[in-house]
């Protein structure tokens, strides 16, 4: 029996652990159908979080976002053996503030991945970032000023790529 009743929800985390739904004429997530799977990409590289929902029986929805603030692409070089750094964890610094921490991860869902460049909110001109990288070595590059998206070496070197 199909479990086709959703129609997609996105919940809002205030900072202190809790959430609240947003209503879907504000998000614009309206898929109505059965959802399977979702990640999260800037699949347009315009700096804002895109999303695609995969469904049972019917057609993958990308949500391409157009109303957020684009923050800061970051992507990292791992080696060889990890050349996207699955498992390293970054935070956008301004000043001695810090941001949340995102992570780079090979799986979120059900067959679903999102996409290894992250995005970072930028509410104030970032100064630096913290990468904690697999292993557990830290670094703190600075940010270029005016950079849009950067990529960061094990070393902590940063080169803007755009």
């Amino acid at each position: 029996e199909p479990q086709d009743a959703g129609r997609g929800l996105l919940l809002m985390g205030d900072g202190q652990g809790g959430f609240a739904p947003m209503p879907g004429r504000q998000s614009g997530v309206v898929v109505y159908g059965e959802q399977r799977g979702a990640a999260v990409a800037d699949y347009d590289a315009d700096g804002r979080t895109d999303l695609a929902l995969g469904q049972n029986a019917n057609a993958t929805v990308l949500l391409q976002n157009v109303g957020a603030r684009p923050g800061l692409r970051v992507r990292l070089a791992g080696g060889a053996d990890n050349p996207q750094a699955v498992g390293a964890a970054v935070r956008v610094k301004s000043g001695t503030r810090l941001g949340p921490m995102r992570e780079v991860q090979a799986g979120g869902g059900y067959w679903s991945q999102n996409g290894a460049t992250l995005v970072l909110a930028t509410p104030e001109a970032p100064s630096h970032l913290w990468v904690r990288w697999p292993g557990g070595r830290v670094v703190e590059p600075a940010v270029p000023a005016g950079a849009k998206e950067i990529e960061v070496q094990p070393d902590g070197t940063v080169r803007v790529r755009k």
